[in-house]
């Protein structure tokens, strides 16, 4: 695959040393490696090869593939999530975590100055904390397949699409494909927290779609309707039924009853 080729993979990663698998874009796998998540999306996933979307181990290795082939390798850490380092451990006085309300443990994982860690160990009023990433140092096998590559313009824009913006409801979003420009609609609220996102989707676009120079972004209030209310209105709409009222199946045995004796009484007479 070229550099700046958009395409769609299907891969699985685990550990050398344990077997374990840590992430998959397969479903089954993932249920049967016990990493199935509901929040995860299980599908082929789009890739700009030489974007650093993927780690620089399977980056080298789309290079030399080809579309709908399949491969399995080994993933070195220094092509993967790099070699553990000292430095990323840190000893973070146990008074701390105490005044934000929290009793650290072996295992936890915390978020101190945007720095995701694992705590190690807690003693002597000293809580020690891996900032290391948990697959840092660590020899990978990946299975990897290249599912198709996508070369029509406007789908290449409507995959990049839905690859940066999957998390904004359909109703707070719409795009729009023009001649040479691609228009996005976003809801303010969400317009206003996904800044690095627009700035990398617009990068994408001009640089590798042809044709596409220019990439806009629209703030988009959207009235939201109470459900319950809507169908309140909708029901105030249509108009009453009216229904006749049925007699009760016992008033009408008993009337039955005494026209039959009524009628035995004119022929005794």
């Amino acid at each position: 695959m070229k550099e700046g080729s958009i395409i769609e993979i299907d891969y699985t990663g685990k550990a050398v040393l344990t077997g374990n698998v840590f992430e998959s874009t397969n479903e089954k796998k993932a249920i049967a490696a016990g990493i199935f998540s509901k929040e995860n999306q299980y599908k082929p996933m789009v890739v700009v090869v030489g974007e650093g979307h993927v780690l620089q181990g399977l980056e080298t290795a789309l290079k030399e593939m080809k579309k709908g082939e399949e491969k399995k390798f080994l993933v070195k850490p220094e092509e993967g999530w790099g070699e553990r380092k000292a430095g990323n451990i840190a000893v973070v006085p146990l008074k701390e975590f105490k005044k934000e309300k929290m009793q650290p443990f072996p295992g936890l994982v915390v978020e101190i100055n945007g720095r995701q860690g694992k705590i190690q160990s807690v003693n002597g009023g000293r809580v020690r904390i891996d900032f290391n990433h948990p697959l840092a140092g660590k020899e990978l096998e990946y299975e990897l397949k290249i599912v198709r590559e996508i070369t029509a313009p406007k789908e290449q824009i409507e995959a990049l699409y839905k690859k940066y913006f999957y998390m904004v409801a359909d109703e707070e979003k719409k795009l729009k494909i023009g001649q040479a420009d691609v228009e996005v609609t976003l809801s303010p609220r969400w317009s206003a927290n996904l800044g690095q996102l627009k700035k990398s989707f617009s990068n994408l676009i001009t640089k590798h779609v042809k044709g596409f120079s220019k990439v806009k972004f629209v703030e988009e209030f959207v009235e939201k309707k109470d459900k319950k209310e809507a169908e309140k209105k909708e029901t105030e709409k249509k108009p009453a039924e009216t229904k006749q009222p049925k007699k009760p199946k016992e008033t009408d045995s008993k009337t039955k009853k005494i026209e039959k004796k009524q009628a035995e009484k004119k022929k005794q007479k």
